[in-house]
């Protein structure tokens, strides 16, 4: 019988704060612009049509959100189920004091394909239980296709009229 009472407040704790560290891995995704929070970064994207492109993501500054935490690369899926077809963290290296991630993505990819910077910091002072993450879209530097290079489309044939039937 004193075990019941014990077993309420461990399962009560457990309830407190499981859902606590869930919460926790997750964070916020910031909805400020890249001019609100002082961030200077380029993307480059380098279609060479072989059914892949090549991102080049360059950070010059990290604005607000100094020290980041973390680069990484994210795929949604296509169904929006909330879920990922790839995350992966990418390679960041210094190169004449920006900090510089390249990487190859199949097209389809790289038109749902977002850069996301991480931090536990923001403006200068750290975060207490969570994190934000700032979202960039590669999809809007893709090239977009160019109309008037295409060929205009030949009209279709005019369908041919049947012979009547003979009686």
């Amino acid at each position: 019988m004193t075990m019941q009472p014990l077993a309420r407040s461990l399962l009560l704790l457990a309830a407190l704060f499981l859902p606590a560290g869930r919460a926790l891995a997750m964070g916020e995704i910031l909805g400020e612009t890249r001019e609100q929070l002082k961030l200077k970064y380029e993307v480059k994207v380098q279609d060479p049509d072989n059914g892949q492109v090549q991102v080049e993501f360059t950070l010059e500054d990290e604005g607000r959100m100094k020290p980041l935490d973390a680069v990484e690369l994210a795929i949604p899926k296509q169904d929006g189920s909330g879920t990922y077809d790839l995350t992966a963290n990418l390679s960041v290296r210094e190169d004449q004091g920006k900090r510089v991630a390249r990487f190859n993505l199949k097209k389809e990819w790289a038109a749902r394909a977002e850069i996301w910077l991480n931090t536990y910091h923001f403006d200068g002072k750290p975060l207490v239980m969570t994190h934000y993450h700032y979202l960039i879209p590669v999809a809007q530097y893709l090239k977009k296709p160019d109309l008037k290079k295409q060929e205009p489309a030949k009209p279709a044939a005019a369908p041919r009229k049947r012979a009547a039937a003979k009686k």
